[in-house]
């Protein structure tokens, strides 16, 4: 098959990737009036909907963007959280406005609705080949695939180039997750922060009623989480140091509950969804260069708990797309992009635990300085939220 070369085009905004956090950028750069396009390596439609938490921060992002209440109506609200801490007395904080957990599936199927009513073009599966840049634009090499069949009869299939194009673009945000194409292409590196985390993660019935409250476990320095769905469901997370080979079934659910969650009556005998998942603390050690910037997985990642990289992957995207508009439209330096990277670092940084000191405040109970590097990546809240949660349970980070 020979490879086309179509024309090139101009674009304010190249948005790279199309998960939750990809779309949310395309969404806040047209509603700003931003002329945005999405490319996505192998986005193809929408597969099961595993269910996400999105922070109250989040929510009210959506409420501007004019789809939260969509959510809202597919989702469930989340109210506060409970810790229990080996054995000692729950301690309730309450959320400054609720969290919502919603299918991801649902998340973007709504953020792409409201992206075509837009007529944001989004093409797929395309990849950024090339990006290069100078001050005053980037140029991306966008490469089309389609799926061939070779030989007769046929042999094998691969997705082969069928044609090329040239995007330039005033700015380019990569959003393309844990593999991130452009952040290679920009020859930034991820720092490890601490060994690998191991999960087994579980979606079950729970009794109608059962509450609007997370409920966050620490016991012999693991944590566990139990998070109400929709629907009357619950998805439960274990954090793990040994089975990693067992079946994540009903057997393995029951056994885990009985000694991290005991507090959590199911009653049911059956998992819906469940599966081991392996996670590294990643962190990247700038968040752009010049033009192209990251947000979400492409830039960190961490524990499920929490769901802290999307969320605040989604916060990253309107304020790089803010700051874009800003550049765009107002004539701002764009020395303003890198200093709101480095204000991202710094956060990331305190969230992580690295180069950051932990002051307990009179009302932090006793159990507090066991596992106070384990309390803010878990929490469903960002931000100035999470600074308030934080001081609900007497922690302050500086």
């Amino acid at each position: 098959m020979v490879m086309t070369t179509q024309a090139d085009r101009q674009r304010e905004l190249l948005v790279v990737g199309a998960g939750p956090v990809g779309l949310c950028a395309a969404l806040c750069a047209a509603r700003a009036g931003l002329d945005v396009e999405v490319i996505d390596q192998t986005f193809r439609g929408f597969g099961r909907g595993y269910a996400t938490l999105l922070h109250p921060a989040v929510v009210h992002t959506f409420e501007r963007l004019g789809v939260a209440e969509k959510l809202r109506r597919a989702g469930r609200e989340i109210t506060g959280i409970g810790l229990h801490a080996d054995g000692s007395e729950r301690v309730r904080l309450e959320l400054p406005s609720p969290a919502l957990a919603v299918a991801q599936g649902v998340l973007e199927q709504t953020l792409l609705a409201a992206l075509r009513e837009l007529d944001v073009p989004l093409s797929a599966p395309c990849e950024a080949s090339t990006i290069l840049q100078d001050r005053s634009k980037v140029s991306v090499r966008v490469v089309r695939r389609e799926l061939v069949t070779y030989g007769s009869p046929a042999e094998y299939s691969d997705w082969a180039a069928v044609d090329s194009s040239l995007v330039h673009a005033d700015f380019v945000i990569g959003a393309d997750g844990y593999e991130s194409r452009v952040r290679t292409a920009l020859g930034i590196e991820c720092a490890t922060l601490g060994e690998t985390e191991s999960f087994a993660m579980f979606e079950v019935a729970a009794h109608e009623g059962s509450g609007s409250d997370i409920e966050l476990g620490f016991t012999g320095g693991l944590v566990s989480a139990v998070v109400p769905l929709p629907d009357n469901r619950a998805r439960l997370g274990f954090q793990l140091n040994s089975g990693l080979d067992l079946e994540p079934d009903v057997t393995r659910l029951h056994d885990l509950v009985s000694t991290r969650t005991p507090w959590f009556h199911n009653g049911q005998g059956r998992v819906d969804w469940g599966t081991v998942i392996h996670f590294e603390r990643r962190l990247v050690r700038r968040f752009g260069v010049g033009r192209v910037w990251l947000a979400g997985d492409a830039a960190h990642v961490t524990s499920p708990f929490g769901a802290q990289s999307m969320n605040l992957g989604l916060l990253e995207a309107e304020q790089f797309v803010s700051d874009v508009v800003g550049c765009v439209k107002g004539g701002a330096p764009l020395e303003t992009v890198h200093e709101h990277g480095a204000e991202r670092l710094r956060e990331w940084h305190k969230l992580l635990g690295y180069n950051v000191r932990f002051d307990l405040l009179a009302n932090a109970p006793s159990w507090l300085p066991t596992y106070a590097r384990r309390v803010a990546p878990v929490l469903p809240a960002s931000g100035p939220d999470l600074k308030k949660v934080l001081e609900q349970v007497g922690l302050r980070l500086s």
